[in-house]
């Protein structure tokens, strides 16, 4: 009997119950039971969000596009029909979701090979061992000789989706190979972005919130629901890949073979793999077919390629997601002027939250409450060959800033934004003023700056989410004066951090005139600015003129 891993029926995917049970199971059992499953949730939220973009395809072409709103209503409305839409395409193409089929293997290509016979080690699958480095906790203790199919399943859509970057091996028919190797062409498609997506109260709600109508969307017009397949639809790759392909939906981008691949095993589990390079995907003005992530404009890529060009909005390790909110909200970003286009919006927001606002719009989802969006990014190392950090992180939208009449909410949400980023660098010059008052260098007084704005940042990281999920309920203009109350009281605890830390040395100061850098001088600039931005409630703060030590 042949030897077989189909993944409609063999538990494979990673979940959360309704009720936080953990729980494994199988393509067709997920979407059978999608109302009943909180979320994906397996080795790491990478791959979470890998899995999930895959389920998306398949929502996609089990929906036919969907063609029009209506048709997506219909689903949304009747519990339980996505899911026996999406298993009655799966079943349909059934033969084409194994994993070890002899012919047409999932995701992989048959028979595949290096001319050396050379195999990759399960090491280069998996990504919480990077370069033999753990990055992450999971696999301190086991070994990496072999794994499960189920969890090979897992690791193979990822690798996919985020393969680090680097040389891969050159596959035996690959005319672009050279000497038996591959050279690189990039991170997985998924490891390009800074995927967002929309939460809904099960999986099933989760799958169609993001489910975008692309006609729906001015970005993703142009998308063709019957051209935008899925890689089971259409025949098999080859050793050659295609370089001047380019993806044509959400289902391609989401489906996208960044690598050429070959499990290899037995009953017992997979224990190498053949890993080559596989399509490239250019990240420049993908915003027409890729709906889950913002984008940025660039003025260099559009200097280069003589026209607008927009890039995606990767996210920061070292900034909380919500410090990118003009990016996700179109109504906060800010306009620039490009030469020869006129003014052009900075950022474009994510397809899935223009979904949800035009869904708002025709009144399908309530226009009041949360919308809790899930961020999920890698930042990489030298080259983009190693995996550095993975980015996981979430926020309440309160829905009002998507709304129509929601003018005063975006004023003050930005006028929150704006002062937050001004009292950071009024830090920030407190502690560059203070370091040259004890004789530092500006490259002392520079760190000193970024470390006074990081501890600034790391409280306000914890109190804007719930300041802004607050607005769902709270008068916009109360809780603005509440915000900057926030910022004044915790910008002036730092500065008693900051002033309580310099030695007696610094109260005598350095230099002459308006050169001159003392601690009395250090505050009088820093209160000046803490009062414009930030100003007592009742009055302004007395300037510092004296040079007494602030008490810690």
């Amino acid at each position: 009997m042949t030897a077989s891993f189909n993944l409609l029926d063999e538990p494979w995917i990673r979940v959360t119950r309704l009720d936080g049970a953990p729980d494994e199971v199988s393509l067709l059992s997920l979407f059978r039971e999608a109302t009943d499953i909180a979320g994906i949730h397996g080795e790491i939220a990478s791959q979470d969000a890998a899995v999930l973009r895959l389920l998306l395809a398949i929502c996609h072409r089990a929906m036919d596009g969907p063609e029009d709103l209506d048709v997506w209503e219909e689903y949304w409305e009747d519990s339980g029909s996505l899911g026996r839409d999406a298993v009655d395409h799966l079943e349909r193409h059934r033969e084409r979701f194994d994993l070890r089929d002899p012919d047409r293997p999932f995701f992989q290509v048959a028979g595949i090979r290096a001319a050396s016979g050379k195999l990759w080690g399960l090491k280069s699958l998996i990504a919480d061992v990077p370069n033999n480095n753990p990055l992450f906790t999971t696999r301190i203790a086991e070994g990496l000789e072999s794994i499960g199919w189920a969890e090979a399943a897992r690791w193979l859509v990822h690798v996919h989706a985020f393969d680090p970057a680097g040389i891969r091996s050159g596959a035996v028919g690959d005319p672009l190979a050279k000497k038996g190797r591959s050279f690189p062409i990039g991170t997985g498609w998924a490891g390009q972005i800074g995927t967002v997506t929309v939460m809904g109260e099960n999986l099933e709600r989760t799958l169609l919130l993001n489910a975008v109508v692309c006609k729906e969307i001015p970005d993703l017009v142009d998308v063709d629901p019957e051209e935008d397949l899925a890689p089971w639809e259409r025949e098999p790759d080859g050793p050659a890949r295609a370089p001047a392909r380019e993806p044509l939906g959400p289902v391609d981008c989401y489906t996208w073979q960044t690598r050429r691949v070959l499990l290899h095993g037995d009953d017992d589990g997979v224990t190498g793999l053949f890993l080559g390079n596989g399509d490239r995907a250019k990240p420049q003005n993908r915003y027409r077919v890729e709906p889950m992530t913002a984008w940025r404009y660039s003025e260099p890529q559009s200097r280069k390629l003589k026209a607008p060009v927009y890039m995606p909005c990767k996210l920061p390790t070292d900034r909380a997601f919500w410090r990118g909110l003009s990016t996700l909200v179109a109504q906060l970003s800010p306009k620039i002027k490009v030469k020869g286009a006129g003014e052009v919006t900075r950022y474009r927001s994510p397809g899935v939250v223009s979904f949800y606002q035009d869904l708002m719009y025709h009144e399908i989802v309530p226009a009041s409450g949360l919308i809790p969006l899930h961020a999920v990014g890698i930042e990489y190392g030298s080259s983009e060959s190693t995996v550095a950090e993975l980015v996981d992180d979430v926020l309440s939208l309160p829905a009002g800033l998507l709304g129509q009449k929601n003018e005063r909410l975006l004023a003050v949400v930005r006028d929150a934004m704006g002062k937050t980023r001004q009292v950071a660098d009024a830090l920030w010059g407190l502690a560059r003023d203070l370091d040259r008052a004890r004789g530092g260098s500006p490259d002392t007084g520079k760190d000193a700056g970024r470390r006074a704005a990081a501890a600034f940042y790391q409280v306000i990281d914890e109190h804007f989410p719930r300041w802004l999920a607050s607005l769902d309920q709270e008068d916009p203009d109360r809780a603005h004066v509440r915000w900057r109350g926030l910022l004044r009281s915790e910008a002036l605890e730092q500065q008693k951090e900051l002033a309580s830390a310099v030695p007696d040395t610094a109260f005598a100061g350095r230099g002459e005139g308006k050169g001159r850098a003392d601690v009395s001088r250090a505050l009088l600039f820093f209160r000046r600015a803490l009062n414009k931005t930030a100003p007592a409630p009742a009055q302004q703060d007395a300037p510092v003129e004296d040079a007494e030590r602030t008490p810690a």
